[in-house]
């Protein structure tokens, strides 16, 4: 699974679960992409991977939504927003987050989500195994 394509079911869950609010991707700063007070933005915060044995590996990401109307929280976003991103999908296979995390002390509200993946590198098939030609050879005496 790709970045890309974890982060684009991430902004289509939540385009599904809220229809009504503008959702936009955040512009890698912390200053939202508009100026509106109003909607929800996102952005990748990391991605790892990690070998665990020569064919496992890891995948890490870390995904920060934030409310852009720290002054107008909805009461039930963060339980809305645990809802849509528990679980997502991603080319027909589910993908459980690992943690999620609300914070809304001193700033702008905000979730951080993390998704966890191990995968296994699929080995090229080898072709069958094939008959060893054996041939006599004549040992010399000394």
């Amino acid at each position: 699974m790709r970045t890309y394509q974890l982060t684009q079911s991430i902004a289509s869950t939540l385009t599904q679960h809220f229809p009504n609010i503008p959702i936009q991707p955040a512009n890698g700063g912390t200053v939202p992409v508009t100026d509106s007070k109003a909607g929800l933005t996102y952005r990748l915060l990391a991605a790892k991977l990690t070998r665990e044995r020569s064919d496992r590996f890891v995948q890490s990401h870390i995904y920060e939504i934030r409310w852009l109307d720290g002054s107008n929280i909805p009461e039930d976003l963060p339980d809305k927003l645990f809802e849509a991103l528990e679980t997502i999908e991603v080319e027909g296979t589910p993908y459980r987050a690992t943690e999620l995390r609300w914070k809304a002390w001193g700033e702008t509200p905000k979730l951080w989500v993390y998704y966890t993946m191990r995968t296994t590198k699929v080995s090229e098939s080898s072709g069958p195994m094939k008959q060893l030609e054996q041939r006599p050879t004549a040992l010399k005496s000394s």
